[in-house]
């Protein structure tokens, strides 16, 4: 029986979780929750931080793996690269490669050496917040962080002063990246590497909230993409130069592009399963079996190129949050997932607990993955899904935060 290390147990990577009970493999859970969703299918579950990458291969050294891998989540690519190099697992990435693909200064430098649009950026400390380099807003973020942690829009240097200690939270770097802010709608490609070509599997609109501050929190995925529509070719051309550009040689990559009136621009990449639940839409979508190309490669068996085939005309991935408060009602799971247009569905909160304020993707109430035969139809399933779905305080009073296409 082979033994496969999964990085993270969160409802991202409960699919690879079932999908190895069904493949007869033993798993192996990495993370540092006590009771986090995929620990009732793992193996073994040991409570280890999968961003402690050094701790995390000295616990993989004594386990006898056969493999590692992760999805949905970003700064464990790094720490699977580094487990595999370490022990002589199988790997898509040598470490090297992950760590440009996790680290955004290294991600940055790269994109910009090879030509490739992206936001204008600097790399400061806390003492160089006064000066501001760009006209307009600016974006603070982490540099290895991931889920919105730490990520903020600023105006003034007193503001980026007074939350440079929030983001910096959030890294384990010394400095922050600082961006100019760029007004644009966010289009998501996800793609296969094989031979060192890319083949773009899907092309979503990654729509968010508009919030002030905490800008790029995800409320919804959409497809096919109305904001890419006619720039299908720009963006295979792109992804193809960032494979090019990173040396990637084989596996998934998942590139957030930015559309505005200055043209497309690449906001940041991952070679992984995106945090969307793409290993559920893409099967759906293209009839390609992403999930089981991410084990078989972790496992070291061979992954023939992608074959694609036309599958459902439509899908969301819907992510709602909710306002700040006591969780007294939400939809059972099983109603949810009784919708017939219903594909995949899980939440991460339960009645009675206490809802965080909205801040990042960590305050997430769940998502619903829903498919359609076209675009018209799934209009119609967004209604009835809404008219079931509710999100209650005690008072009986919605808490859904609004969102519209």
């Amino acid at each position: 029986m082979a033994r496969l290390l999964i990085l993270g147990g969160s409802n991202c990577q409960i699919a690879a979780f079932r999908r190895a009970k069904r493949l007869g493999l033993e798993t192996v859970l990495f993370d540092y929750l006590q009771n986090p969703p995929a620990a009732a299918l793992a193996d073994l579950h040991l409570p280890i931080s999968t961003f402690d990458w050094r701790g995390c291969a000295r616990q993989a050294a004594l386990l006898h793996l056969d493999g590692v891998m992760t999805l949905g989540t970003d700064q464990p690519v790094f720490t699977a690269a580094y487990i595999a190099q370490r022990l002589g697992l199988p790997s898509y990435l040598s470490k090297e490669q992950a760590l440009a693909v996790t680290n955004k200064a290294l991600m940055k430098h790269i994109l910009t050496d090879h030509g490739i649009p992206t936001n204008p950026y600097r790399l400061v400390g806390e003492e160089g917040l006064t000066h501001w380099p760009y006209p307009g807003d600016l974006v603070m973020k982490p540099l290895d962080s991931q889920g919105q942690k730490g990520v903020f829009r600023v105006s003034s240097p007193e503001e980026a002063v007074c939350l440079y200690s929030r983001t910096a939270a959030y890294s384990r770097c010394k400095k922050i990246l600082w961006e100019r802010y760029y007004p644009s709608k966010e289009v998501t490609v996800s793609a296969w590497v094989d031979g060192g070509i890319a083949t773009v599997l899907t092309i979503t609109d990654r729509m968010t909230f508009p919030h002030p501050k905490h800008i790029g929190v995800c409320a919804a995925h959409r497809y096919p993409s109305r904001y890419a529509q006619g720039q299908e070719g720009l963006l295979s051309t792109l992804t193809q130069q960032i494979t090019d550009a990173f040396g990637i040689p084989k596996g998934p990559l998942y590139i957030q592009y930015l559309f505005g009136e200055e043209g497309v621009v690449v906001n940041e990449l991952a070679c992984r399963i995106g945090g969307a639940f793409e290993d559920v839409t893409i099967p759906s979508a293209t009839g390609f079996d992403i999930l089981g190309a991410v084990m078989d490669g972790a496992l070291g068996r061979e992954v023939p190129p992608p074959k694609i085939e036309k599958g459902c005309g439509s899908f969301r991935v819907l992510m709602p949050f909710a306002r700040q408060g006591k969780l007294a009602y939400i939809t059972p799971l099983e109603e949810t997932k009784a919708l017939p247009f219903v594909q995949d569905a899980g939440y991460n909160f339960r009645q009675g607990q206490v809802l965080p304020a909205f801040e990042h993707a960590g305050a997430r109430l769940g998502h619903i993955v829903l498919t359609a035969e076209n675009e018209e139809q799934m209009g119609r399933y967004l209604k009835e899904f809404y008219r079931v779905f509710q999100v209650l305080d005690e008072a009986g009073n919605n808490m859904l935060l609004p969102f519209e296409e």
